[in-house]
């Protein structure tokens, strides 16, 4: 038996809720970002066009049209997240103070401490409670399911838990691009955008509808952590082209954690990844052999939202498409790292 396969075995019946999500409400356009980098560019009209045609070819292949950027310099991501934490909350007929776990799961946040999680369970009123942050790249928010999955297992005294992340870019887009170079590396953060996202996890089915947890997994390719970076203080940076070549090591992963669950790849209904390019994720798909109307893609309409991405899809899928009782969910993210985290779920209604 596989370390994950045996993993999934001791995982105790939990439910997933549906995410609750929440955007800022200024979208930017491909040609509003696109000129603020023209504003920042110093040099000449001729060295100008080969830097706006390496954007543009990056937004072609990406796929990216609209994002979502949040600028008040004094909204943090502990409030942002506990924006979309309330949001779940009501959905689910649930109050602050059910929550006995609390994980903060974002990349953004304006302190080394305390634990964001604690500022959004302070924000909520939810207490006494475990409240804790775990950082893991763009995975960070199905790692804190896994965490979460984790403590279930340890402590029967916990009945309802809450995954959050607020993924604020601030300052840490660079619109400042002179070069080739500096656009090779900085591009990647001019598809980014901000989103908070909430799911409580339970033991027992919840009022707005949720899945049942059948599967985690992580893996992370260690050798490969220098490819992308987020500086405590600086600017998100990427060798992206370096950073999508692993997405060859997902689907292998991918076909583990659904062979765990019992199922094959053709056989899930819904696959809702993290979306840092729509060229990628079709790739994936394709290596999977995952069937075309299983594929959530909404890159386009919302940009790279980081560890709240997946969860924007899934939302996304469940406003707008048909998720039926039974169906079989698949949620993953690829992130710096190189780091492969996924859970599955069938969904309960």
């Amino acid at each position: 038996m596989s370390r994950d396969s045996s993993a999934c075995s001791k995982l105790p019946r939990l439910y997933l809720s549906r995410p609750a999500t929440v955007l800022p409400d200024e979208a930017i356009d491909n040609e509003a970002a696109l000129s603020r980098v023209r504003e920042s560019f110093r040099g000449a009209a001729a060295e100008w066009e080969p830097i706006e045609q390496g954007i543009r070819y990056v937004f072609d292949r990406c796929n990216t049209k609209m994002r979502y950027l949040d600028e008040d310099s004094a909204l943090s991501p502990g409030e942002f997240a506990a924006r979309a934490a309330s949001a779940c909350l009501r959905e689910n007929g649930s109050a602050a103070t059910d929550i006995d776990l609390l994980i903060y799961g974002g990349i953004a946040r304006d302190a080394f401490e305390p634990a964001t999680a604690a500022e959004v369970a302070g924000r909520l009123g939810a207490r006494p409670l475990h409240a804790m942050d775990v950082t893991c790249a763009c995975a960070g928010l199905i790692e804190a399911l896994h965490v979460a999955a984790a403590y279930f297992a340890l402590h029967d005294d916990i009945h309802t838990a809450l995954i959050c992340a607020g993924e604020l870019t601030r300052d840490r887009i660079t619109y400042d691009m002179q070069s080739l170079e500096e656009m090779a590396v900085g591009v990647a953060g001019l598809t980014l955008g901000n989103a908070a996202a909430a799911l409580l996890i339970s033991r027992e089915p919840l009022r707005a509808g949720s899945a049942r947890l059948v599967g985690v997994l992580h893996k992370t390719l260690s050798e490969h952590y220098a490819l992308c970076r987020a500086p405590v203080d600086g600017h998100f940076t990427s060798h992206s082209k370096e950073l999508f070549a692993l997405a060859v090591h997902v689907p292998p992963e991918i076909r583990r954690l659904v062979a765990d669950a019992g199922w094959t790849p053709e056989e899930v209904d819904h696959y809702a990844f993290h979306q840092p390019s729509e060229a990628v994720l079709e790739r994936v798909f394709a290596e999977l052999g995952a069937r075309p109307q299983a594929c959530v893609h909404t890159h386009s309409l919302f940009g790279n939202t980081a560890s709240t991405s997946w969860a924007l899809a899934l939302d996304y899928r469940l406003r707008n498409g048909t998720v039926a009782v039974g169906d079989k969910i698949v949620v993953a993210s690829a992130a710096a790292g190189f780091t492969i985290v996924a859970a599955a779920a069938v969904w309960e209604g």
